[in-house]
């Protein structure tokens, strides 16, 4: 049974991340090499899976990648091309995943913040910013008079920096 849990998982995983296998390979390698290099990594993968403790499967996958392609180019005498743009990937790959970090960190207070707001201010900005209605659109659904919904709106937004800057500064 735990076999075919493992069976499952194992193709869950490469469904979801072989397009990002192949796509770094693709970056460094030909067509052919690229997805020979692909079912080579899944495959030592799977098979050395109980040699590996993973935390965070995606970026560990693209390192394993990487390395994998820095194998095969250091076999075919390419190492300089490689480590060239190793360079610009590894900088390009940090900055991903520290965007990544920072914008679902952002809307878990942006979250937070929108509910610390009085009812009036959530209602007319989630009208105003998630619906996209108008000012006057907003006062029409939530019955507050154009000028109301106008500075709900103002003191929703100047509420939300200040609760975000908070939040981000204790960060």
């Amino acid at each position: 049974m735990a076999v075919k849990q493992d069976q499952e998982a194992f193709s869950v995983l490469y469904h979801r991340y072989v397009h990002l296998s192949l796509g770094m390979c693709l970056k460094f390698l030909n067509n052919e090499e690229a997805k020979d290099a692909v079912q080579n990594i899944f495959l030592t993968i799977w098979t050395n899976c109980h040699l590996y403790k993973i935390q965070n499967f995606k970026p560990w996958l693209l390192k394993v990648t990487k390395n994998h392609c820095l194998q095969i180019l250091r076999k075919n005498g390419n190492s300089k091309q490689f480590e060239e743009l190793k360079e610009d990937e590894d900088v390009e790959f940090e900055q991903n995943v520290h965007l990544k970090l920072n914008e679902e960190q952002l809307l878990t207070y942006l979250n937070l913040c929108l509910k610390s707001l009085n009812n009036e201010q959530q209602t007319c900005i989630h009208q105003f910013y998630i619906h996209q209605k108008s000012y006057e659109e907003t006062s029409k659904i939530t019955g507050f008079s154009f000028k109301e919904v106008k500075s709900f709106i103002q003191n929703g937004r100047r509420n939300l920096k200040l609760c975000l800057q908070s939040k981000m500064d204790n960060h």
